[in-house]
């Protein structure tokens, strides 16, 4: 008799702990916490706020990166005005941005304007 009631015991509480680590959503059970997953505007992109980080004086292909990493749209202008289209990006650098830096909705396009590297400076 004791050893069934010992083993009902046993196995009652070896129940009571695996739904109590199942039920926990919070987070609380476990040493892991997950991270809420960002919610998804209408258009596909994440909501919420981005910094801008200056890339003037880094080569375009970087900057690229950089700023598409963060979830923004880049736009690319021949600084010069010649309307030059970027095949290369490793061939190109940032002088310009806009905005220069600040925090702006996921999604927003930030414009940098390049010129070649081996463009005269002005």
């Amino acid at each position: 008799m004791r050893t069934t009631a010992l083993r009902t015991s046993v196995a009652l509480v070896a129940a009571a702990t695996l739904l109590a680590g199942c039920a926990s959503s919070s987070g609380t059970a476990g040493t892991a916490e997950t991270t809420p997953s960002p919610s998804l505007t209408a258009d596909g992109g994440t909501s919420g706020m981005v910094d801008v980080i200056s890339q003037t004086n880094i080569l375009l292909v970087s900057a690229q990166e950089t700023l598409e990493a963060r979830d923004l749209v880049v736009e690319v202008v021949d600084a010069t005005g010649q309307d030059r289209m970027v095949e290369d990006p490793t061939q190109w650098v940032v002088v310009a941005q806009d905005p220069e830096t600040g925090t702006v909705t996921s999604g927003s396009t930030v414009v940098l304007e390049v010129r070649r590297t081996d463009d005269p400076r002005s």
